[in-house]
């Protein structure tokens, strides 16, 4: 049973629309239920709220911490498979490097993330 090029043009034309109306028909409706969710400020006085401050700097010095431990991890690895003509360990190395990088990164970039993240839900 073999399908010709013009039923399967129109299968694939079904295919496509129908998903399409259906994710409109989907965020139609989620637009209107979303106006009806309350949206209360922000409240500054919640309970813990000095703990979760000082829980959060301590994560930041953490994760700095990380970070130089995996680029002192990854600079002694590719230094000793660089030396020692090994190419598994100076891959595995310049991973290392490359994470403890990105974590730096990320570790600095905390605070800006979290406020810009703040302002725009409302806070």
């Amino acid at each position: 049973m073999s399908m010709s090029s013009q039923q399967l043009r129109r299968l694939r034309r079904r295919l496509v629309v129908a998903p399409a109306f259906a994710i409109v028909a989907v965020l139609a409706s989620a637009t209107a239920v979303s106006a009806q969710v309350p949206n209360p400020p922000p409240d500054g006085s919640a309970p813990g709220a000095e703990l979760v401050t000082t829980v959060l700097g301590w994560l930041k010095w953490a994760g700095l911490a990380a970070s130089f431990a995996g680029l002192l991890i990854g600079a002694v690895a590719t230094g000793v498979g660089h030396f020692g003509s090994n190419y598994g360990a100076s891959s595995a190395g310049r991973k290392w490097l490359m994470g403890g990088m990105g974590a730096a990164i990320l570790s600095g970039l905390s605070w800006t993330i979290a406020t810009t993240l703040y302002t725009a839900t409302g806070g």
